[in-house]
């Protein structure tokens, strides 16, 4: 038994042409849909980049800003490591002001935990990764900074102390050493932005936010030992 294939009404020239027609219009539309999705990708990823870079740079000059106040910082932790000394002959003189605390920016984080996987598939690798050793940098930074500011919080529980027992001075000392320690990461990690924030062509700058901040508390870099007590600052 023999099958007879079907003939085109016009011929197969004319099929074939049709066809290709065909074809070839499916070509240009997905390459159509295709230049749209680029073009949107690459809206996304500048609308992105341009916020995250925002909000690296506002985290920048919030930490410089903590870095900044390490002159005053130094002159607090002499001060005390002084006055336990006394402490410890029982020769302390009471405080003239409280111990206080350095002062800290709250850095965000929003706009980058919100990216997408998608979103930050299409930014360059090289910046894809400096975008990420920063953020990482940042939260070991501020975690640093939680753990600052209650060592200094505790700290403040000497303010009016004059006479302290064995166990108090060794909990002093202590929390003086771990002060210092948390200041040499804390300064170490904002030296550490450097080579991202070089890849990504970016600068410390509060923004519009800049007249909402606030300066150090200046008590934070008077003396805080009473005149004629070894103090050299």
């Amino acid at each position: 038994m023999r099958v007879r294939l079907p003939k085109p009404l016009h011929g197969w020239r004319q099929f074939g042409g049709e066809v290709g027609i065909i074809v070839i219009g499916v070509l240009i539309a997905l390459g159509a849909e295709q230049m749209v999705q680029s073009f949107t990708w690459q809206r996304d990823v500048r609308d992105f980049r341009a916020a995250v870079d925002t909000e690296i740079e506002f985290d920048l000059a919030g930490s410089e800003y903590r870095v900044q106040q390490t002159p005053c910082f130094e002159r607090r932790v002499s001060e005390l490591t002084r006055w336990s000394a006394a402490l410890h002959v029982g020769r302390a003189a009471p405080l003239i002001r409280e111990i206080g605390y350095p002062n800290r920016i709250i850095p965000g984080t929003s706009v980058w935990d919100s990216r997408g996987a998608d979103l930050t598939a299409h930014v360059p690798m090289q910046d894809r990764l400096a975008y990420a050793d920063f953020y990482d940098l940042l939260e070991n930074q501020w975690d640093l900074l939680q753990g600052e500011r209650q060592t200094w919080l505790t700290l403040n529980g000497f303010n009016h102390a004059t006479n302290l027992g064995p166990e108090d001075l060794i909990r002093l000392d202590e929390l003086i050493f771990r002060a210092k320690a948390l200041n040499r990461f804390i300064v170490g990690d904002q030296v550490a932005f450097a080579e991202d924030i070089r890849t990504l062509g970016l600068h410390p700058n509060f923004g519009r936010l800049t007249s909402t901040i606030s300066a150090p508390d200046p008590e934070f870099c008077k003396p805080l030992l009473p005149a004629g007590s070894g103090e050299t600052g």
